[in-house]
């Protein structure tokens, strides 16, 4: 319990000084308030074990997919532009299984899926995600968000 409150604590103090700053007032604030929220939620906030969440090779996984994403990120943008100019844009309602059934899993495929320009995640039904997207490639895309991100959720 105690390892759970100190990782929600550190967690929430950095949220906190990347939108806040440096100042001291702010930082002192900060340990107020992000100590209070870890004490009180964060039996909810961290579910399992906290040494599994430190492992280094999720941590690794999470650095590779931030790469991949801003890859994926650049190369939609320009590939969307060129299908929008063209009139070549194949939009289309597909549906995804995927292997995912924890919910902190499933919520970050489907936000993946949303901020690539051209897709939109509509609905998630148990491990079946729901998305529009307007670029047939897409589906591929979000193959590979679900290869890495696997390699961080299991």
């Amino acid at each position: 319990m105690p390892q759970k409150v100190l990782l929600a604590f550190l967690s929430l103090f950095f949220v906190w000084v990347c939108i806040t700053g440096f100042e001291m007032e702010e930082m002192v604030l900060g340990v107020v308030v992000s100590g209070l929220i870890a004490l009180i939620s964060s039996r909810e906030f961290i579910k399992g074990s906290v040494t599994a969440k430190f492992h280094p090779r999720r941590w690794v996984m999470f650095v590779i997919f931030l790469i991949v994403f801003l890859v994926v990120e650049i190369y939609s943008h320009l590939t969307l532009a060129i299908k929008i100019f063209s009139g070549d844009a194949q939009p289309k309602v597909f549906i995804l299984k995927s292997k995912f059934r924890s919910p902190l899993a499933l919520t970050t495929l489907g936000n993946s899926i949303t901020l690539t320009p051209g897709t939109l995640t509509l609905d998630v039904k148990g491990n079946k995600v729901v998305t529009y997207r307007l670029n047939p490639n897409s589906e591929r895309v979000i193959k590979i968000f679900e290869a890495f991100l696997e390699g961080i959720f299991t």
